[in-house]
């Protein structure tokens, strides 16, 4: 954000400037290829979600991996004010395996049997406000993320006699806070810019962070000076530790420990 605090200076001074020098628009989207770590739990250790085990006794064997995904993502710069940057990510787990439990999950009782097919959907929506330090070459931001789980759990089997499918979705009030970095620099000579970011929330019993390292490249068109276009690739890595209290909140029927990290590519623009 620094920068806009000298670009909107000389903007106000010059008459008939443009209204783009007052704001930028960077977006991206793309493809996402994780994968769940084999010690990944869920409701404490009642379930093992990459594990195949098909006895009666707990940890419960779901046999899940995670699913290909997409993400998107938008950041509204303008001077004096915090940048604001929406991103919308989908990370589904997904498995099946010949099981039986009764079990609360996110408060709803799930009693069924047979061959299960679950689905754990940790998709997200990120609201962050970051201003810019300034620091010359160098782009580090740093602010706030406020994170909605926007999925839930559900599970198909043998369900009170009949194959029948339940569902329970995360409380729709369920933000959570976490603290934002990010830095990024261009390789001179190259034109490809490198960075990183870092959302987290280490408090009491709960340990989550989510970060993330690309690279991405502006194809060297004619129509650069209104928009440019390229390719965005790097590497992202998700854990979400959460205890049976988390200060003074009950937090037992979030009781996890996942972590999903992988891959991905996509597209770029910057207006």
């Amino acid at each position: 954000m620094n920068k806009w605090i000298v670009t909107a200076a000389m903007a106000l001074a010059v008459p008939g400037a443009s209204a783009k020098l007052l704001m930028s628009i960077d977006a991206g989207g793309g493809y996402t290829m994780p994968t769940l770590s084999e010690d990944s739990t869920f409701i404490g250790d009642t379930f093992d979600l990459t594990g195949t085990q098909s006895s009666a006794a707990a940890p419960y064997g779901l046999g899940m991996a995670a699913s290909n995904g997409f993400y998107g993502w938008a950041k509204i710069s303008l001077p004096l004010l915090p940048d604001v940057k929406l991103k919308y990510e989908s990370m589904v787990l997904e498995g099946s395996n010949t099981v039986a439990f009764s079990q609360a999950i996110l408060g709803e009782s799930f009693d069924i049997s047979g061959t299960v097919e679950s689905s754990l959907d940790l998709s997200h929506v990120d609201l962050g406000l970051t201003i810019g330090l300034p620091i010359p070459l160098l782009d580090i931001d740093f602010g706030v993320n406020f994170r909605a789980l926007t999925g839930g759990f559900s599970a198909s089997g043998v369900i009170a006699g009949t194959q029948d499918t339940k569902e329970v979705l995360f409380p729709s009030a369920t933000i959570i806070p976490l603290g934002y970095i990010s830095a990024a620099a261009t390789i001179p000579g190259l034109g490809v810019k490198i960075g990183g970011e870092l959302s987290t929330l280490p408090l009491g019993d709960a340990d989550i962070s989510d970060w993330n390292i690309k690279g991405t490249w502006f194809a060297p068109l004619p129509t650069n000076m209104l928009a440019k276009v390229g390719v965005e690739a790097g590497y992202r890595s998700f854990n979400m530790t959460i205890g049976e209290t988390v200060g003074w909140l009950d937090t037992s029927d979030f009781q996890s420990n996942v972590t999903i990290a992988g891959f991905f590519v996509g597209a770029a623009v910057h207006f």
